[in-house]
């Protein structure tokens, strides 16, 4: 769906281009600057429109004045927001990134042997797959842990090589993974700290992201194809068919603050003036990211834009300073320099992708720092309860298209929260009360996509009073599961078939919560989570859950095991989650904590363990049939369990922050095989 190019933005977009537009031609790059300040223009770009929530931006121009009067509002003697420093108080942009399927396409290796039958990422949809710290093709393991890229020969169990990052020595760092046949996709963070000079300070971190293509044709010899450095951080990255689909997130990159040079007025005054002139005289190339592409060796080949001004857009309500982009690359192409992209002067922290939609969330913890009086417009003094919502439309491999927005009250839990199907959004939120009188509660609210804004055309509220949602899973387009938890947990089962009806349909109370659903045959549902005194709801240890939701109008818990002070990554990471259907097991990485001392103690004694439980699950049954410590043999006090775990053949791997270990399917018997410090 095209950006729209209603009538009513037309008074906004002509203010917009009084103020911003120059007379002579952009010079390359877009350093545009502004005329005379137009006072009626940056009124206009402060206000929220009147209808509808996109207005585009023609030049560089009006995108400059919109920049620099909603910075206007922030500015204090000490800088935009008033703090002097970056956000996470350091000077440096804290990075959030957030994060299936099989790679599919020709298998790295060469003339390697066939590759052996094995799981992939677990996804939220199917299609869909999600970047991660390790990725298999059943012949290699790739790995990103201890910062470093290596590659795993699964048959001889070694490392036969290493991947180096372009970029600046000790500056960048790997973080996560796409595997696509023989090309790998690696996406990382390069840390840098700009510091100006005669007494002027940057109000915002700096953030960079590299992504680099290699060709792992030969696992031995890894061949880089292409990279890019990308102002901002990366939030989330999927990919679909040869499609990888980036969320960035880039603070203004240019805009320079002063502090007063003493503690009198008339200094406060001076220094908040200074700043003022400051913005007003900032330039285009200031505000928005922009991108290199590097050689084989890191070097500079070209920088420019990220996006054309023309394809960055305003939410109906100013929500900051921030650009958040969707940017678009075929991986096929071998090369990661994006050839499509649409972006948003806003912020976004949660990153929802089907195969036609990119869903991004602005929490109320991002609005927080944005919206209120002026003076407390970084951290206004009340929290903001609501949820921004933004679309894009990647339906087409070779075009992204910032399609429309919307708000729901409260915030949501996790990616998990949100699905999409046909233009129909539903969003699972929880909201807290504005006073200590008042409690929390939960809904789930139905929206469509009509023209640019996102409508609401149902809900479902009173979702566990009191409590907070814990759980999401969207079993088909008709049929949601959401759990909340205060003291017991609450299952509810939507019936959304109508998505201006939405109703429960059913609901069930246990002790403890599931923290992630995962459907196990038809009308069973595995829930993970954790166990819990139902008088208290003191958490007791890692709990599984088999659920009966056959008749949706009563729920049934047919099994349940505990893992008394137990906890998994599971319960707050989906990708380390691993089922395995070929034979009926599960498997759920495990750290059982002991309050025992262990001076002199064997740790089996003790009773903590690290490792992995394996599970039988099938219709109607659970049983946990084997668990086996996956630390290394040299350190018997470890007690800490895997990140991942996958299945590559006959054998179950784990991936622990210090190197990987086998075993046997059927009988769990190996250990540690790979070291990667």
């Amino acid at each position: 769906m095209p950006r729209s190019t209603s009538l009513v933005l037309v008074p906004l977009a002509a203010a917009l281009a009084l103020g911003g537009c120059s007379t002579t031609p952009e010079p390359p790059g877009g350093g545009v600057t502004t005329g005379p300040w137009d006072s009626s223009a940056a009124r206009a770009a402060v206000t929220a429109l009147p209808v509808g929530y996109l207005a585009d931006f023609d030049d560089c121009g009006g995108l400059l004045t919109y920049y620099q009067a909603n910075a206007l509002e922030l500015v204090t003697p000490y800088g935009i927001g008033g703090f002097g420093m970056g956000r996470d108080g350091s000077g440096v942009a804290v990075e959030d990134n957030s994060g299936g399927g099989d790679s599919g396409g020709e298998a790295a290796g060469g003339d390697s042997p066939v590759p052996r039958e094995h799981s992939s990422t677990n996804v939220q949809e199917e299609g869909v797959d999600e970047a991660d710290l390790v990725k298999t093709d059943g012949r290699i393991i790739v790995t990103t842990t201890g910062g470093r890229v290596r590659v795993v020969d699964v048959d001889t169990e070694t490392v036969v090589s290493e991947v180096q990052m372009p970029g600046r020595r000790d500056q960048v760092s790997p973080s996560e993974l796409l595997l696509h046949g023989s090309t790998l996709v690696v996406l990382g963070q390069e840390w840098g700290s700009a510091q100006p000079v005669d007494g002027r300070f940057l109000p915002f971190g700096a953030a960079r992201t590299v992504v680099m293509t290699v060709d792992l044709s030969d696992p031995s010899s890894p061949r880089t194809l292409g990279s890019v450095r990308i102002e901002g951080s990366y939030r989330s990255a999927r990919m679909v068919g040869d499609t990888v689909r980036m969320v960035m997130v880039t603070e203004p990159v240019g805009v320079e603050q002063t502090t007063p040079r003493d503690n009198s007025l008339g200094a406060e005054s001076a220094a908040e003036e200074a700043n003022r002139d400051l913005v007003r005289s900032t330039t285009i190339d200031d505000w928005v990211p922009h991108v290199q592409v590097l050689d084989a060796d890191g070097g500079v080949l070209s920088t420019e834009q990220l996006l054309a001004c023309d394809e960055i857009s305003r939410p109906r309500d100013p929500a900051g300073l921030s650009t958040m982009s969707v940017l678009s690359f075929d991986v096929a192409s071998g090369s990661p320099t994006p050839t499509s992209g649409s972006g948003l002067v806003a912020s976004g922290d949660t990153v929802y992708a089907s195969s036609d939609r990119v869903v991004v969330a602005t929490s109320g913890w991002d609005l927080w720092r944005w919206v209120g009086p002026a003076v407390d417009a970084i951290w206004p003094t009340e929290p903001v309860n609501r949820t921004d919502l933004h679309t894009f439309d990647i339906s087409d491999p070779g075009a992204t298209t910032y399609v429309a927005s919307g708000s729901v009250e409260g915030h949501l839990l996790s990616q998990w929260a949100l699905d999409e199907q046909d233009g129909v959004l539903r969003v699972a939120t929880t909201t807290d009360p504005p006073g200590a009188s008042q409690q929390s509660e939960s809904a789930l609210v139905m929206l469509r996509e009509e023209d640019d804004e996102l409508v609401e055309t149902g809900r479902v509220d009173g979702l566990g009073v009191t409590e907070q949602i814990r759980a999401v899973r969207y079993l088909s387009p008709d049929l949601a599961a959401v759990v909340t938890f205060r003291q017991t947990d609450p299952l509810y089962l939507v019936d959304t078939s109508d998505p201006a009806a939405p109703v429960v349909a059913g609901e069930l109370k246990i002790p403890g919560y599931s923290a992630y659903l995962h459907p196990v045959g038809e009308g069973w549902l595995l829930g993970v989570g954790q166990d819990a005194d139902e008088s208290t709801g003191q958490t007791k240890g890692l709990q599984a859950s088999l659920f009966d939701i056959r008749d949706l109008r009563a729920p049934r818990q047919t099994a349940v095991l505990t893992w008394p002070n137990g906890y998994s990554p599971v319960e707050n990471d989906h990708r380390a989650f691993t089922s395995w259907p070929a034979t009926g097991q599960v498997f759920l990485p495990l750290t059982v904590w002991s309050d025992v001392t262990w001076d002199g103690i064997d740790p089996a004694e003790s009773g903590a363990f690290g490792g992995v439980v394996a599970l039988d699950v099938g219709d109607g049954t659970l049983r946990e049939s084997g668990r086996v410590p996956t630390g290394p043999k040299e350190q018997p006090d470890w007690t800490e369990g895997p990140m991942r775990t996958m299945v590559i053949g006959e054998d179950l791997w784990t991936l622990g922050w210090q190197g990987l270990s086998r075993f046997d399917l059927a009988t769990l018997e190996g250990g540690w095989v790979v070291d990667l410090p």
